[in-house]
């Protein structure tokens, strides 16, 4: 057993000395509903933590529970209970259906007026019984709720809470929880072993949760970081799409980072991690830069991807000029071409890898525009950047870093006013003309004019007497040149 390995999980139920929690009226219904049919039921998911962590759950609205039994007699349940039938089950969880109970369908309850919301939302599955293909769980004969709980991949996952409160916790769950810590259900010595792609898992984990991989853990995925490379390129990518849309997309890369698994997957981003040391006042530390900015972007992968990759350039193309001055001339060129192997090797969508790719390589072309820009130099930009827009302006609003307060409430203006300007250029853009399309040219024809400033007086006029009245919108382009002729009278 590896330093700091927990002893194998003690399989007997048990409330390990927690005290009994107090359930929502409406969760008290259906648990006891079941339990007068000898139904197996527990309560498991973001409700059974947040009893282990000591909260109170009587005003919560959404249940998670895995029964033991079949569908369609939950479905049963909970049309006698409730006279609800289940939403359409999703096409990734077919063995998982969902409940949504309107409140005043389910008569007075106590709970009734402090739980926000409209409806009691419960998600509902029968036991798990297939088991996890790794040779360390084939020996041990798990059955019922605790085979149901060890498919559940994590410690934090795996416990739940019966009819009477008790929790059921055969993998030290509870304890992991309270600790924060990330802890793989399977034995830590071999899981890494039977099934390399835990590498990424652990971090999707950290990543979701915001806790630390247990000592073990590190131990374990430093030694096995070189199994990554069995693992198929797919797996790869839907992984990491996982681990950067995470809420704690930060601690998910540095356990990659500090586990030697970034150095397989991703050297050029590793590169970073090092890349600012010893040069302290002469430019910020690129990797802190790096994960913050992928934090603040929008959990959507393409401009997370680009976060993670749009300084990566920066590596080859760092110069010194002097003490104190430092320049990175076209790293987002290179940071551009070295995404291409990036996203070959991660076999990325030609769509996802087109839309990452061109983020980065035009990542500073939000941070020119100025508030003196014409609305001409508007319209160019939204042209030019065309469908790149929003993920350009998404991915310079992550990018603001800075530790100057004003120079990141100069920044955040700048941008506020951008989009204030695109709208406003494209409400413009969007009006239909008052006048004909060539009324210009047949100005110009009629009264004998060059183009410039007067044809363009002459066309306001117009638009000035549609305004007030005194012509009509749409109109046949003669009935403007004879009211321009009759001034033109008027004039002489």
């Amino acid at each position: 057993m590896a330093k700091g390995e927990r002893p194998p999980p003690d399989l007997e139920n048990g409330d390990g000395g927690l005290s009994r929690p107090i359930y929502p009226d409406i969760l008290a219904r259906v648990f006891n509903e079941f339990h007068k049919q000898d139904i197996e039921a527990y309560l498991i998911g973001p409700r059974a933590r947040d009893l282990a962590n000591g909260e109170d759950i009587t005003s919560s609205h959404s249940f998670d529970l895995t029964v033991d039994t079949s569908l369609s007699l939950i479905e049963s349940v909970f049309q006698d209970l409730f006279g609800v039938a289940p939403q359409a089950a999703k096409d990734d969880r077919p063995r998982l259906i969902t409940f949504r109970i309107p409140k005043d369908q389910a008569g007075d309850t106590d709970d009734q007026k402090g739980s926000s919301g409209k409806n009691w939302t419960f998600n509902m599955g029968p036991f798990r019984n297939y088991l996890p293909p790794l040779r360390s769980l084939r020996g041990q004969n798990l059955a019922g709720i605790i085979l149901d709980l060890a498919t559940r991949e994590v410690t934090i996952q795996a416990f739940g809470y019966d009819h009477e409160g008790c929790v059921i916790d055969p993998f030290g769950g509870c304890r992991d929880l309270v600790e924060g810590y990330i802890r793989p259900v399977f034995p830590t010595e071999t899981v890494f072993r039977e099934s390399a792609g835990w590498l990424l898992k652990v971090a999707r984990y950290v990543a979701r949760y915001g806790f630390s991989e247990a000592p073990e853990v590190r131990i374990a995925s430093e030694r096995d970081a070189s199994n990554i490379l069995d693992v198929p390129r797919e797996i790869w990518r839907r992984e990491m799409d996982k681990i950067l849309c995470g809420a704690h997309p930060a601690m998910g890369l540095q356990f990659l980072a500090d586990t030697r698994v970034m150095s397989f997957l991703l050297p050029e981003v590793t590169n970073l991690i090092d890349f600012s040391a010893g040069t302290e006042g002469q430019h910020k530390d690129v990797w802190a830069h790096t994960k913050q900015v992928v934090t603040n972007a929008e959990s959507e992968p393409v401009v997370r991807w680009a976060a993670l990759c749009h300084d990566i350039g920066k590596v080859w193309t760092r110069q010194f000029f002097g003490p104190d001055k430092v320049h990175f001339f076209r790293h987002e060129d290179m940071s551009a071409l070295l995404f291409e192997g990036i996203a070959a090797r991660f076999q990325m969508p030609s769509e996802s890898a087109r839309q990452v790719h061109y983020i980065i390589k035009n990542h500073s072309r939000i941070n020119l525009y100025r508030e003196d820009w014409t609305d001409s130099a508007v319209r160019r930009l939204v042209r030019e950047v065309g469908d790149h827009l929003d993920h350009l302006i998404a991915f310079s609003r992550a990018d603001l870093t800075s530790k100057r307060a004003e120079r990141v409430e100069m920044v955040r203006a700048l941008l506020a006013d951008l989009q204030l300007r695109i709208l406003q250029v494209k409400e413009a853009d969007s009006r239909v003309s008052p006048l004909p399309k060539d009324i210009g040219n047949r100005i110009m024809e009629r009264l004998n004019l060059a183009p410039g400033p007067e044809v363009g007086r002459l066309r306001s006029l117009l638009l000035t007497a549609i305004g007030d009245g005194d012509l009509p919108e749409g109109a046949d382009e003669e009935i403007y040149l004879d009211y321009l002729d009759g001034l033109a009278g008027k004039e002489a």
